[in-house]
């Protein structure tokens, strides 16, 4: 959800800089992975704010793995300074989501 928001802002500033009407517009989407101990919670909000189009909750130690896996992953993306890498929005895409709402007809 914060990236969908950053990826939102940081496109608008872009444009109004260039004197473009401001187009994008965050989806709110939310999937979170939530560690506790040597198990964990795992959740999937379209949007996060109700009313949701879609709502899914897993647990298991299986979470506390994937945390700790992605943890790793995305301090690796971070120093290489991938911010969005193809195959990550593909991935999200597949889960059905997607950081931008389509854009906005300019009036």
């Amino acid at each position: 959800m914060i990236e969908s928001m950053v990826t939102a802002i940081a496109h608008n500033i872009r444009d109004d800089l260039a004197g473009k009407p401001v187009r994008q517009e965050a989806t709110w989407n939310a999937m979170c992975l939530a560690d506790m101990g040597d198990t964990g919670f795992a959740f999937i909000a379209l949007p996060q704010i109700p009313p949701r189009n879609v709502t899914k909750a897993m647990t298991g130690k299986w979470v506390h793995l994937a945390k700790v896996g992605y943890e790793k992953y995305f301090m690796r993306k971070m120093r290489k300074g991938q911010a969005d890498p193809i195959y990550e929005k593909y991935i999200m895409k597949a889960f059905g989501i997607e950081r931008l709402k389509p854009e906005k007809e300019a009036n």
